[in-house]
């Protein structure tokens, strides 16, 4: 027989009972092996991550001594200018727990705010996400958003022991109720990532958009969320409706696509907003993960 057909024979072989015990092993066991290997290539997504960091402090570092010292007047100036809005803010979050008490308002979700730096990028056509250096021994959980200031960035899907992924507004496994500028009686809309080309700009879909409703003139309506569901606080920013395809109609109502208001893919920070007390879409989301 010759040996390049039996070669051949003896790794398809080798391939269907691959396939045969990785089907017949029980899930444990496969939840076991995926964890072992996400956990074996954090290592290289850390040091990728802080090797990016070290080539940004020394190109920092080769600047001459007036260009530093020109940024460290500038950043006083910034941080003079914020310590003033803190102030500011201060009073008005007083001012809002007095009134809450008074009317007896029920109090939102509270989050712990945790800072993640962003280890890698992937944008293919079937999914945009993201990886952060922050994990179950940060205190991430499966299902909390991921935000940058007040904008959308996206939601974690799944936690690992040291790093996390995060699916982004653009990608197709995110859901959102939201609300649009302009519209007075506040319907809900729904948003949601679409597929798209890898070497295009990512988009979302905005559907379920009242026929009577018109965007603002002259500007692009932005997309708030709703605060309903216990995923996403309400009033967080994510994105503009993009006006080129806003036209598209379906039954009784319409849709358009969403321009995400920051570059998800420039983004070099974000924060991850985990709810002090479990949500039922988080434990959902947990549930998901053991089976």
């Amino acid at each position: 027989m010759d040996p390049n057909r039996q070669g051949a024979r003896a790794s398809y072989v080798a391939l269907l009972i691959f396939v045969a015990l990785w089907i017949l092993v029980p899930s444990a066991v496969r939840r076991f092996n995926r964890e072992a290997f996400v956990e074996f290539q954090a290592p290289a997504l850390h040091l990728l991550g802080k090797s990016r960091e070290l080539a940004t402090f020394w190109e920092k570092k080769s600047r001459s001594v007036e260009e530093m010292a020109a940024a460290g007047r500038d950043l006083a100036r910034i941080n003079a200018a914020l310590e003033i809005q803190i102030h500011k803010f201060e009073d008005i979050r007083r001012e809002n727990v007095r009134l809450r008490e008074i009317t007896r308002y029920n109090v939102p979700a509270e989050y712990m705010s945790v800072v993640a730096r962003v280890a890698t990028r992937d944008s293919s056509s079937w999914w945009q996400r993201i990886v952060i250096r922050k994990g179950r021994n940060d205190g991430i959980r499966p299902g909390a958003p991921v935000v940058f200031g007040n904008t959308v960035v996206g939601r974690v899907t799944a936690v690992h022991l040291t790093t996390s992924e995060v699916d982004l507004v653009t990608s197709p496994g995110f859901r959102c109720t939201a609300y649009l500028e302009g519209d007075d009686q506040n319907h809900i809309v729904l948003v949601n990532g679409v597929a798209s080309n890898s070497l295009g700009t990512a988009k979302a879909r905005v559907s379920v958009i009242p026929r009577d409703y018109f965007m603002p003139a002259g500007q692009p309506a932005r997309v708030f969320t709703t605060g309903m569901g216990g995923v996403f606080p309400s009033r967080l920013m994510l994105g503009y409706l993009d006006g080129g395809t806003y036209a598209t109609q379906v039954g009784n109502f319409k849709e358009s696509l969403l321009m995400p208001s920051r570059d998800l893919y420039n983004l070099q920070e974000v924060s991850v907003l985990v709810p002090l007390h479990q949500n039922p879409g988080e434990a959902l989301m947990q549930g998901d993960q053991f089976q």
